[in-house]
């Protein structure tokens, strides 16, 4: 089930607290406490203080907690089967009878449903959850999208929280494990999984209201907890097999390619040294042929069968046309690809003491896939041939941690973690271009045609070192704690984006001109390419300080206060450009204060019914991308120059296709090389969180909770043209609909390449904190405790989120050498509407339906009719939306930039339509498990499962055609297939069409 943690939430641990009263309400000092956990040899002894209150904090999760309080006078008070959840604290009222009248009094199942402690919004997907939900591709952390508020960035596995682009922040075991360079989790999301599912106990997804001990993350807190030994010997063995039978057709591919995957492997888990000295083990392995299919699916130029359709004429020839036909042929057909993964976690756990545990762990990770830069079962633009490489993905991570009992009411927590990601990627020969292309080409629109311009690149080889210490008093009705929280990333990054240069061509008949080149001739319309040092090292040091409380105000009333001080360094660059001075240096912010409060306060004396609220300030992680692209983008590092051949001497100093310039061109024409640096006083992004909602037990196992969640994004990286000039006169186009009659004008001020304030350079462009962000959702979850045959959650959310053309996560990384995301230099407000990534609505309902045993002595019914059971996830979500956009083949004489109405060269978007006005389409899908269950004896069970993704095959597109108009010289012209769809991808299978597969697990 998916479980709410409390606000003193706990990195990677948890805790179990409590009040002693008396029959009439008054509290009870000096109660003995006893917490033990006997599996996992854990015992706490404590008294309670003046306030009546016991705390044990830094307990490991799991199940089969005890609490036993004793007091003279009175009977023993003793709770069993209570379940400690990462992050959570388990709250026990305890009322102790007069010894004379009671008898002991034992407590079952004593996890209370409402946490009358919990302040913000966080879930817990538990280890009943993980390993009986079907789960595609073994990958946990998809489980993250059954939380509220929670859904897809993109069809690659990012998630966003709120409607935040990344921001998030990745734990294991209370350690970061965040990849910085990105700001993605470990080994991104290409891979099969950072960490088997089976080393999984559970994790913690954290939306709204963290605590201050919780940091580095505008977005949300994902905490992976992983397993431990106990002093009983378990262990599993499974495999998951999947082919191509068992898959429906993605909805864009021309036919099922053959396809089979194979995941099998084993853990155990015991103790070398019973109470004392426990170790687990996992290894899992993966093995996949995937084949993608390529085809090209551009309405100007091919149809879905692949038949050319466009316009190719005078003055090429025939002969010429059908050459540059020929080329595209390659785009169309199967593209072998392959993915191997081996992964390996170790764990020891020490106690040598009641005062003392210790906690060592270590995982390895390594993936290779030919052909695999590309994950989508079926690419429609190009890309599965000329985006596409070898990947190689490997991953470590080490974590040492200590907890020690200063004494019953103060207890410290010292944490190391070691982390190390490493992705390299080259081009396959067998993919690259037969006419000696080397670098990229887009022709009439269509890119994708040649090399992939990050080609070869290791981006990056990440070391991260961290150390965290914090310290817990409980002081009267104070449960105090502070600390600190220091890391040192450094990343390395060899590549050359576009050290070989890209092509554009206006038109097909301009690229089949000159892929022939009889002449000599260069009739491409712009030329882009990069020069210089292709490695770089930069590194971030992270320094946190935090300092909380929880205080319980009286027997109704908690208030969870903090406040988190947050200090980033950055690596400043070791050479700048003398012209702009701006280039030498990154501001460090040195201000970043973040305060947190929240209260809960319950209703009546049942503690059935909590209002909670928190409200807070969340500052973001600086990506090592963003650092090492201002490193990279100040002209001296790395020149990237573009020459457009409307300017003469630009077309004269750029080369002749297919062929790059040579890296000692380093004096190119005036107002061809653009820079682009932060500005002086660049702050850090942040965002200010709140929510408010009531929680209400319904029975005993069902609770509901009904919130509202509110956020605000401030001094988000955005950048404008300082080198533009102003927009100046009047260029009118004509409109004309698809039947070429006239439909309207559109009229705008012009960019003029005249005005450039340094005609030295092309773009100089500002990194500035110019982006906001909104977002307001409501959400209702209802939480069905597991009983005896049923367990089950719903989860519904209505959003709404705004900005100002943030894009989604991978679209910030590298924005200070990108080109303004504006239509207008400076005019970001304009861009407010819709983002890209809210989801108006999103409903998930999981559920774990265990069938009722026949009693019977006949063996078949024994084994054939028993031991069954069904669970399912349900996902139903209104449709993302997407800009309409033109595409500029010229416009006026003098203009900046050839390729949008303005000169302007920014945004691609219909300046005169709504951004974010085409849907792209709902979803609704249905996930499902069947598992039979063959118990041999009380220790041994072998469980059989069937799996489909997607039950019922309702495809559902995730891309589509978005340019709905095409301008030449004055006239617009709209051009069909605009909203049509283009793909239907899906993470981690590459598609949204039905798959299957089957399994075999046994446990011991």
């Amino acid at each position: 089930m998916l479980t709410p943690a409390t606000g003193q939430s706990l990195a990677g641990l948890g805790a179990i607290n409590g009040v002693v009263k008396d029959a009439s309400g008054a509290v009870i000092p000096g109660a003995k406490v006893l917490v033990a956990n006997p599996e996992k040899g854990i015992r706490r002894e404590m008294e309670t203080n003046q306030a009546g209150i016991f705390s044990a904090p830094s307990l490991t999760p799991g199940r089969g907690y005890e609490v036993t309080v004793d007091r003279a006078g009175f009977a023993q008070y003793s709770a069993k089967q209570i379940e400690v959840l990462v992050g959570s604290n388990v709250t026990l009222n305890i009322e102790m009878g007069v010894q004379a009248q009671s008898q002991a009094v034992t407590v079952n199942e004593s996890t209370p449903l409402v946490e009358t402690t919990k302040t913000g919004v966080s879930q817990v997907v538990e280890a009943a959850q993980i390993t009986n939900l079907p789960i595609n591709g073994r990958r946990v952390d998809t489980f993250v999208l059954l939380t509220p508020g929670v859904t897809n960035d993109g069809t690659f596995g990012l998630v966003t929280f709120r409607g935040i682009p990344g921001g998030n922040a990745f734990l294991t075991d209370g350690n970061d494990t965040t990849q910085g360079y990105y700001n993605e989790g470990a080994g991104r999301t290409r891979i099969s999984s950072n960490i088997s599912q089976d080393a999984v106990q559970e994790f913690q997804v954290q939306s709204s209201g963290m605590t201050a001990e919780f940091g580095r993350a505008v977005g949300g807190s994902v905490n992976t907890v992983t397993r431990s030994g106990t002093n009983t010997t378990h262990g599993t063995a499974y495999w998951f097999f999947r082919n191509h039978s068992l898959n429906a057709r993605d909805r864009y591919a021309t036919r099922n390619p053959k396809e089979s995957r194979h995941q099998f492997g084993g853990s155990v888990g015991g103790a070398l040294k019973k109470d004392e000295l426990f170790y687990f083990l996992n290894a899992e392995w993966t093995r996949r042929d995937f084949p993608a299919i390529s085809t090209v699916q551009n309405p100007q130029l091919f149809d879905a069968s692949g038949n050319f359709i466009g316009t190719c004429g005078a003055p090429a020839n025939a002969t010429q046309c059908q050459n540059a036909v020929n080329y595209f042929k390659r785009f169309f057909g199967e593209v072998p690809r392959t993915a191997d993964q081996d992964a390996y976690f170790g764990k020891l756990d020490w106690r040598p003491s009641e005062r003392n545990s210790f906690s060592a762990s270590f995982n390895l990770m390594n993936w290779i896939s030919p052909n695999g830069i590309q994950t989508q079962a079926t690419l429609t633009g190009g890309a599965a041939i000329g985006n596409n490489g070898d990947s190689t993905v490997r991953h470590r991570f080490a974590r040492f941690a200590h907890t020690g009992i200063i004494n019953p009411a103060t207890v410290n927590e010292f944490r190391f973690g070691w982390f190390k990601d490493r992705l390299y990627e080259s081009v396959n020969p067998a993919l690259a271009p037969p006419n000696g292309l080397q670098g990229q080409l887009t022709v009439q629109g269509q890119g994708n045609l040649g090399v992939a311009t990050f080609l070869p690149r290791v981006q990056p080889t990440e070391d991260r070192f961290q150390i965290a210490d914090n310290l817990t008093w409980l002081k009267g009705a104070h449960n105090i704690k502070f600390g600190f929280d220091f890391a040192h990333t450094r990343d390395t990054v060899e590549l050359l984006a576009n050290g070989r240069g890209s092509y554009t061509y206006p038109t097909f008949t301009a690229f089949a001109l000159d892929l022939t080149n009889l002449d000599g001739g260069k009739r491409w319309q712009n030329y882009s390419q990069t020069f210089g040092d292709p490695k770089i090292t930069i590194f971030v040091r992270d320094w946190n300080f935090f300092a909380q409380d929880q205080w319980r105000v009286n027997s109704k009333l908690t208030l969870n206060y903090g406040i988190r001080y947050e200090y980033a360094q950055f690596a400043q660059p070791k050479l700048f450009n003398p012209d702009y001075p701006q280039t030498a240096r990154i501001n460090q912010p040195k201000l970043n204060f973040a305060p947190r409060a929240g209260m809960a306060y319950t209703f009546g004396s049942s503690g059935k019914t909590v209002l909670r609220a928190s409200y807070g300030i969340f500052y973001a992680r600086m990506p090592g991308a963003l650092v090492g692209n201002i490193h990279q983008s100040n002209g001296v590092y790395q020149k990237s120059i573009t020459y457009q051949s409307s300017v003469p001497d630009q077309l004269a100093a750029g080369p002749v296709f297919p062929a790059f310039l040579p890296s000692t061109n380093l004096n190119p024409p005036a107002g061809t090389v653009s820079i682009g640096f932060p500005n002086v006083a660049l702050r850090t992004p942040y965002t200010q969180q709140w929510d408010i909602g009531i929680e209400r037990e319904l029975t005993r196992s069902t609770g509901i909770t009904i919130s509202y969640l509110g956020s605000r994004g401030d001094n988000f990286f955005m950048n404008r043209d300082l080198n533009i000039g102003p927009a100046a006169g009047a260029y009118t186009y004509r409109i004309l609909d698809t039947a070429g009659a006239e439909i309207g004008t559109y009229t705008t001020p012009g960019y003029l390449r005249a005005n450039r304030v340094d005609p030295r350079y092309n773009r100089v462009n500002e990194l500035g904190n110019f982006g906001k962000m909104w977002y307001d959702g409501m959400v209702v979850q209802v939480r069905q405790r597991a009983t005896k045959y049923l367990q089950g959650t719903l989860a519904y959310t209505w959003s709404h989120a705004r900005d100002y053309n943030a894009g989604g996560g991978n679209s910030n990384l590298f924005i200070v050498s990108g080109s303004p995301r504006t239509v207008s230099n400076g005019a970001f407000a304009a861009e407010k509407a819709t983002s890209e990534l809210d989801q108006r609505h999103r409903l998930v309902v999981t559920g774990l339906v265990e069938m009722p045993n026949v009693k019977s002595d006949n063996a078949f019914v024994k084994y054939a009719v028993n031991g069954w059971n069904l669970s399912m996830i349900g996902t139903f979500s209104s449709a993302f939306y997407w800009s309409p956009t033109i595409r500029v083949n010229s416009n006026f004489s003098g203009s900046a930039f050839t390729n949008t109405l303005n000169g302007f060269g920014g945004s691609f978007r219909v300046p005169f339509l709504s951004r974010t006005s085409l849907p792209v389409e709902g979803v609704a899908r249905l996930d499902a498990r069947l598992s039979k269950a063959l118990r041999f004896t009380e220790r041994y069970q072998l469980s059989l499962n069937f799996e489909a993704f997607n039950v019922f095959n309702n495809v559902s597109n995730t891309g589509i055609i978005t340019e709905g108009f095409q301008a030449t010289t004055g006239v617009i012209r709209q051009v069909a297939g605009m909203g049509r769809g283009s793909a239907s991808q899906g993470f981690p299978d590459g598609t949204n069409a039905r798959r299957a597969q089957v399994s075999a697990r046994f446990v011991f």
